[in-house]
């Protein structure tokens, strides 16, 4: 019983002079010890989203060289070459579809595929002069609609990291196309066919997928702002698409025999378009139920 008294009487005096001098180790250390990471710091740099984002578009094309199926001899075009509309209103256009962003540090990675509608005109003009007075003078209006699904990739860096966050972004787009059509319409004036007088309004929509590539390919670049409340994100940005191939089937350019019959080809043409965005995101990383996923 004595050496057992002995023996924890010795473990309590060898464990308190442990403990003394481990507290008096700490003491002497305190003023280098620095802040042990917390948990939320890494989770607060990267985030995860993903959302639903509908917009509205502008089309404009830029033709590199002109087609045409005449080959005037006996008559003139008062237009040589096809009149393009400029971007405006009567192009506008939608487009709808998912975003998945990764976020980390200030830069998000954003893949954001879509189904877009894009429309763009032109027009043709031509008169012919005959003898005894016989003029016909006819204008074809060709309203061109092409239906893309598109898988654009973006990288977006926040100037800020408040609740508003101004951003840019620059990416790159590829797009495959699934429909397009031709809307036709004929007008002019005819002192020909004895019918004499202005005639309107002769419209026909006609498919012109074939006449079409299936690729679109480009790059982008534009800014926005997003603002996040509750567990939120509500985004709008503005971006400028500049495609960098010819949408033209060069082997159909000639294909369509509604179109080569009033002397319409399809030049080799390159898309431009101003896109307008709105989408609403969700975080997917949550700590609980009380951590403001974003802030």
């Amino acid at each position: 019983m004595k050496y057992f008294l002995a023996v924890l009487v010795s473990v309590f005096l060898l464990c308190s002079h442990s403990f003394t001098y481990g507290q008096k180790k700490n003491r002497m250390y305190s003023g280098y010890q620095t802040k042990r990471p917390q948990p939320n710091d890494k989770f607060m740099k990267t985030q995860w989203w993903l959302g639903f984002r509908a917009g509205a578009n502008i089309t404009e094309v830029s033709p590199t060289t002109y087609y045409s199926a005449f080959s005037p001899i006996n008559y003139k075009s008062t237009r040589t070459e096809k009149e393009y509309n400029s971007m405006g209103m009567d192009q506008l256009s939608g487009q709808a579809g998912v975003e998945i962003t990764l976020y980390h540090k200030g830069f998000s990675f954003s893949l954001q595929p879509n189904y877009r509608r894009q429309r763009y005109a032109y027009s043709n003009l031509y008169e012919w002069n005959g003898a005894n007075g016989n003029s016909l003078l006819i204008q074809y209006d060709q309203e061109n609609q092409l239906d893309y699904i598109e898988f654009p990739l973006f990288i977006k860096y926040d100037l800020t990291r408040d609740n508003i966050r101004p951003f840019i972004q620059i990416g790159a787009y590829y797009g495959t196309l699934v429909g397009a059509n031709k809307h036709l319409t004929t007008s002019g004036i005819d002192n020909a066919s004895g019918a004499e007088g202005p005639f309107d309004n002769q419209e026909t929509t006609i498919g012109a997928k074939d006449i079409y590539i299936k690729s679109s390919v480009g790059i982008a670049g534009g800014l926005g702002v997003s603002y996040d409340f509750w567990n939120l994100r509500l985004v709008f940005d503005a971006t400028y698409r500049y495609g960098m191939n010819n949408i033209t089937n060069v082997k159909n350019r000639y294909s369509k025999n509604e179109l080569t019959g009033i002397g319409d080809a399809l030049d080799n043409i390159e898309l431009r378009n101003v896109s307008m965005n709105f989408a609403l995101l969700f975080p997917l990383r949550f700590i609980s139920k009380n951590y403001d996923s974003f802030n």
